[in-house]
């Protein structure tokens, strides 16, 4: 090394913390333009870079540095999307609002259809004229970052890759390189069928609204088509409400988990399609209110937000009340966490008599 690369050793040795804010800066402001925008992240992660690593990077063959803000990686920031074709939407918004350095950025995806292997676009940045300006973001000014956006299955390929080493030792031997283009294809076929997966969903989302009114019994329960019903149903809002009123608790959700205890609770009890849920409802409204009535009356949690579709709750045990002995109920009770564990007896005797009509 020699002493003008000493010299940038340690000046950046002197910037850690430089680095570091301008780390903890541009994580913010990369979380603030894709949270804006809806796009669904895995993660978003930075690292300065190590001294010593920089003092080797400086003396490799084939490097020629004339300064030490030629090495565009002193502060690197990764960002792991959760869908291959989302990398390309983070990639816009990066170029759009932030200072990008064209001669050293680049899209290091495959397009050679006989060759798999490492896939991530890496954009350098700086932070844009207009934020520079301003006096919190004016000592980032002149710093640059490297952006990495690579999908998560992107991600566990390179983590793989530079666990194995091959990269370091040259390249991998002939007889194994074959086995490693079939891995990193199969993920590439995984990146494209998540896509595909996901806008079947989407698909099929839009397509539950129409077949509920056209129908019903062709519908199976899946969290996708219990959220349509709760939020479609004019049972199940005109319930909600009252039992929101009752309790005083505004309505939000209903939440992923949430949906996925109805479904559970539902197709263990019989309800297999959305028909069999609103027959349900409709036939044993009354007794959900009453149920609610009674249970609900000293709610300590006034003014906290309860789940859209909580009459389904309720309805659940009044399908519960109707098995065949007090037992039955309490195993049930138990199974789904319904309830305080220490009352569960007592609730499990009052759906009981609910639902032998002993008690109105």
């Amino acid at each position: 090394m020699n002493g003008k690369q000493r010299e940038w050793v340690e000046a950046f040795r002197s910037q850690q913390d430089l680095y570091r804010s301008f780390g903890e800066c541009m994580l913010q402001v990369l979380t603030e333009l894709l949270s804006n925008r809806n796009i669904p992240i895995n993660s978003i992660t930075y690292r300065v870079k190590d001294v010593d690593a920089l003092a080797e990077k400086l003396t490799r063959p084939g490097k020629d540095y004339e300064s030490l803000t030629d090495v565009t990686d002193l502060l690197g920031l990764r960002v792991v999307t959760n869908f291959a074709d989302d990398v390309d939407r983070v990639v816009r918004i990066i170029d759009r609002h932030l200072d990008v350095d064209p001669d050293h950025s680049e899209d290091k995806r495959p397009y050679d259809p006989h060759w798999f292997g490492y896939a991530s676009v890496h954009r350098v940045c700086s932070l844009p004229k207009a934020m520079l300006e301003r006096p919190e973001y004016a000592r980032f000014a002149g710093l640059r970052c490297e952006i990495q956006v690579r999908s998560i299955l992107q991600h566990a390929w390179a983590e793989i890759e530079h666990d194995l080493g091959y990269k370091v030792a040259g390249g991998i031997p002939n007889s194994l390189r074959r086995r490693f283009s079939m891995l990193a294809g199969l993920l590439e076929l995984a990146d494209d069928q998540f896509m595909l997966l996901r806008d079947e969903l989407t698909l099929y989302s839009t397509r539950v609204v129409a077949q509920l009114q056209r129908n019903p019994e062709a519908v199976a329960l899946d969290t996708i088509s219990l959220e349509t019903f709760i939020r479609n149903s004019p049972v199940v809002q005109k319930l909600d409400e009252e039992i929101s009123e009752m309790r005083g608790r505004p309505l939000m959700g209903p939440t992923k988990a949430v949906l996925e205890a109805r479904v559970e609770e539902l197709t263990y009890l019989g309800v297999k399609n959305i028909k069999d849920l609103a027959t349900a409802l409709e036939a044993s409204q009354e007794l959900v209110r009453s149920l609610a009535h009674k249970i609900y009356r000293d709610d300590r949690r006034r003014g906290l937000p309860m789940s859209r579709g909580s009459c389904l709750s309720l309805l659940v045990q009044v399908l519960i009340g109707r098995l065949d002995s007090l037992e039955e109920v309490r195993t049930l009770l138990d199974r789904f966490n319904i309830g305080a564990p220490a009352a569960r007896d007592e609730r499990a005797i009052l759906l009981k008599e609910m639902a032998q009509g002993l008690m109105v």
